[in-house]
């Protein structure tokens, strides 16, 4: 078989064949085309699902009701108090006098030389309680007393000291040096004046008088108590006046003196007040309506980058005319720019009404102005506006349509995934095709240059033999 340039007919098979299976497949060239068209297709819709999921997250800020309940709370003068409050607090001001502040118990032991002295061994039982005017003790009920068992291969003083503290009972204790010897210190944990220290001992050395051993450790300075520690700190109570009422409470940190509202104690200011007030904090609702405009305008922008028509270049973009795009267009703007029922919120029944209104280029434009005013208007109720039923649950409602599984979106992504499919079984079979196509075109042409090749021989022979011939040489 002859099928090469310059052997046979000299025919170039290979360039033919290939020349016409270039025509072949143009078909071939249109599907890859149209698939890499469906697959920008894609990924266009990929981006618009995900600017209007970013969308969608500034929508349910607004669409939370508690939102528009915030309070925020201040105070004069911050070097005597601080104070917060949340959405149940009332609205309105208060005067504050700092009489004492809440302090927690210290008491000390005598000196010791260094804090591996032996003490003693035996048994600590802490108390928390009162001690009252006429000399008794009364128990902290809230706070069980508990027994700290020294042993007798840990007596000495930082062995005592770290026997408290593992305890965990509500007591700290430390060794301080002050100096002229080491100390024990125990603190109690709270403060107030509940929560005063009674140290009662059981001293294994039954020889020991109640200065010996660890009784000297004990302190209760009840009437016929024994107290050989000494107390460095009183416990006390916070005493404050808000608004003519004296308070106390055992705590600087004050979570039920006004409804909603927490104080923290800092410093003592008696016979001074201070004023503090609590006001609605329309700082986030500004803050979320302002950046659920610019999510809006943002979505705006990516949508036209997919679906312009370029006049001036006369350039489609890649969802140019898609109807699905047009779809979520005009189903959010037909939500932005209806109108509730004038009941709904407190007379307030379109956005524009609190700062909210279209441009001529289709986004969305802010009057922070307007809307301050709004939110400030007690007949006016912004949070009914935008959450419960308002606008920004019904463009949830939307989106949320949009975005799930075989919703507007997920629809058109799964109608493109199928042509995509079928374009591949298209080329599957259009390649099929081409083989059975190649192989009959170079079956032809290579029967072509064999009978050429023949056809060429003959007339050789021919040609040799009449040249043979009796004045085939002549001149004549």
């Amino acid at each position: 078989m002859i099928s090469s340039p310059g052997l046979g007919s000299g025919l170039d098979i290979n360039g033919i064949v290939s020349q016409l299976m270039a025509i072949e497949q143009r078909p071939l060239l249109q599907l890859s085309t149209k698939e890499a068209k469906q697959q920008a297709e894609l990924s266009a819709y990929g981006n618009l699902k995900s600017a209007l999921s970013t969308f969608q997250g500034t929508v349910k800020t607004l669409a939370n009701s508690s939102l528009f309940t915030g309070v925020k709370a201040s105070i004069v003068d911050s070097t005597v108090a601080s104070v917060s409050a949340t959405s149940s607090a009332e609205i309105g001001a208060h005067q504050i006098e700092v009489q004492a502040l809440a302090q927690a118990q210290k008491i000390k032991s005598e000196s010791f030389t260094s804090s591996s002295d032996i003490v003693g061994s035996g048994t600590l039982t802490i108390a928390f309680g009162t001690y009252n005017g006429d000399g008794t003790f009364t128990e902290n009920l809230k706070k069980a007393s508990a027994s700290i068992t020294i042993e007798s291969d840990q007596t000495s003083l930082a062995n005592i000291r770290d026997a408290i503290n593992k305890a965990s009972i509500g007591v700290t204790a430390s060794i301080v040096n002050d100096g002229n010897g080491n100390r024990l210190v125990l603190s109690s944990n709270d403060s107030g004046l509940s929560n005063a220290l009674k140290i009662t001992v059981s001293d294994n050395d039954l020889s020991n008088t109640d200065n010996n051993g660890l009784s000297k450790l004990a302190y209760d300075i009840s009437t016929g108590g024994t107290a050989n520690m000494s107390e460095t700190v009183v416990a006390r109570d916070a005493i404050l006046v808000i608004d003519g009422i004296t308070i106390t409470k055992p705590s600087n940190t004050i979570t039920d003196a006004l409804q909603g509202m927490t104080i923290n104690l800092f410093k003592e200011n008696p016979g001074t007040t201070t004023s503090s007030s609590v006001t609605k904090d329309t700082t986030s609702v500004q803050t979320a309506v302002s950046t659920f405009v610019n999510a809006y305008n943002e979505l705006q922008k990516t949508i036209a980058s997919l679906s312009n028509y370029d006049q001036i270049n006369q350039q489609a973009s890649i969802l140019t005319g898609d109807s699905t795009v047009r779809a979520v267009q005009n189903q959010l703007r037909g939500i932005l720019n209806s109108s509730l029922q004038s009941s709904v919120a407190g007379g307030l029944s379109t956005l524009s009404q609190v700062g909210i209104s279209f441009q001529k280029d289709g986004t969305l434009l802010l009057d922070n102005s307007k809307l301050s005013a709004s939110l400030n208007d007690p007949l006016k109720d912004v949070s009914s506006l935008f959450a419960t039923n308002g606008f920004a649950v019904k463009i949830d409602q939307l989106i949320d349509g949009m975005l799930k599984k075989n919703g507007l979106i997920d629809g058109r992504m799964d109608g493109i995934n199928t042509s995509i499919k079928d374009i591949d079984k298209q080329r599957e079979a259009l390649g099929s095709r081409l083989e059975i196509i190649e192989k009959r075109f170079r079956a032809q042409f290579t029967a072509l240059d064999t009978t050429i090749a023949s056809m060429k021989q003959t007339s050789e022979f021919l040609a040799q033999q009449l040249s043979s011939l009796p004045g085939a040489n002549t001149n004549n």
